[in-house]
């Protein structure tokens, strides 16, 4: 849940200033994820208006479980409506495949949507190909995207960054973009960058403070502009961000798993225990590193295992990270693969 006040910019209007009530719900599993999201906004003599989107998001693994691709199929519903009366919808279905590593990854794909607005009773219809790619070292991620919208009989290109960190108690994204335009004489029609920051003051508050210009939406119509917002954001903090791709299988060489090179990072945890088809799921202690990682103790032989990790004395679970498959008893364990060579 976000409290917040934001001053919001236009070309055509004077600036308005607009306090908000947003709310966030996310459901989670291994394979699928769901998102909904509503806010409701009071413009400083412009009158209000309410938000809704929903997202739902499946990946499978048509190449095995052991491939790092993985297909995502994805949708979205989304509206708004404004106290004078304006309202706006879109429909949105995508297709994704990607190809997933430890710390770097990429996709391709299209999507299909279509949105109207009070405006304009006819329904716009786009088709959005599109590619990206993201890496990851530690704390900080990075990605790029391009997007190739086809809308009304016009083409208009876009690329994006998007560089994300977490350190301590801030979590701190930075973004940008460019687009293009089709119509003859206009070339580089659009340019937009923003910051966010959250400044954790206990695990389930943070001050959030973000700024910057976003891009107009093509499909629905709505126009470009420039904001800066103070709030209160009240959940329990999520470490790390929503994986929304399937984990890659991760391999092990043989001098890997006979010297202690196996590892895991698990923040926080006093005691982690680990057990899997090796040792016959007898739980073993885990030995702490200096870098933070608790490591796998004993050696294992070639071959590709199930195991889980008990953290605490709590329940058994897959680490972050990490390829799972369906335990056979409504659970999930992970995959551990040690190569021949």
């Amino acid at each position: 849940m976000d409290v917040s006040g934001t001053r919001i910019e236009y070309d055509t209007v004077p600036a308005l200033n607009a306090p908000s009530l947003s709310g966030l719900a996310e459901w989670q599993r291994p394979a699928l994820f769901g998102r909904l999201s509503a806010s409701v906004t009071g413009f400083q003599n412009a009158g209000w208006s309410v938000q809704g989107r929903g997202n739902v998001a499946g990946w499978t693994a048509p190449f095995g479980t052991l491939s790092p691709l993985r297909l995502e199929l994805a949708g979205a519903l989304g509206g708004a409506r404004h106290s004078s009366g304006f309202d706006s919808f879109v429909a949105r279905g995508d297709v994704r495949l990607h190809l997933r590593g430890r710390t770097i990854g990429a996709w391709i794909g299209s999507s299909l949507a279509t949105a109207r607005n009070s405006f304009d009773s006819a329904s716009v219809t786009g088709l959005v190909p599109s590619a990206g790619a993201w890496a990851q070292s530690g704390s900080i991620r990075a990605m790029v995207s391009y997007l190739h919208t086809h809308v009304a009989g016009e083409s208009y290109p876009e690329a994006n960054l998007a560089v994300t960190l977490t350190r301590g108690p801030i979590d701190l994204t930075v973004y940008g973009g460019l687009r293009w335009s089709s119509v003859a004489g206009i070339g580089l029609d659009e340019r937009w960058a923003g910051a966010s920051g959250a400044f954790w003051l206990t695990p389930n508050a943070a001050l959030v403070v973000s700024g910057g210009r976003y891009s107009a939406d093509l499909l629905q119509g709505l126009p470009e502009g420039r904001f800066f917002s103070v709030g209160l954001r009240l959940t329990p903090r999520r470490v790390r961000p929503i994986p929304f791709a399937a984990a890659a299988p991760i391999v092990y060489s043989p001098e890997a798993a006979r010297s202690g090179g196996i590892a895991f990072q698990v923040d926080g945890a006093h005691r982690v225990e680990i057990a899997g088809d090796w040792n016959g799921w007898v739980p073993v202690p885990m030995t702490k590193d200096g870098s933070g990682r608790w490591r796998v103790p004993s050696p294992i032989e070639p071959g590709v295992y199930r195991f889980n990790l008990r953290i605490d004395g709590e329940e058994w679970s897959v680490p972050d990270g990490v390829p799972s498959i369906d335990d056979g008893f409504g659970g999930r364990v992970g995959l551990l693969i040690v190569s021949a060579e």
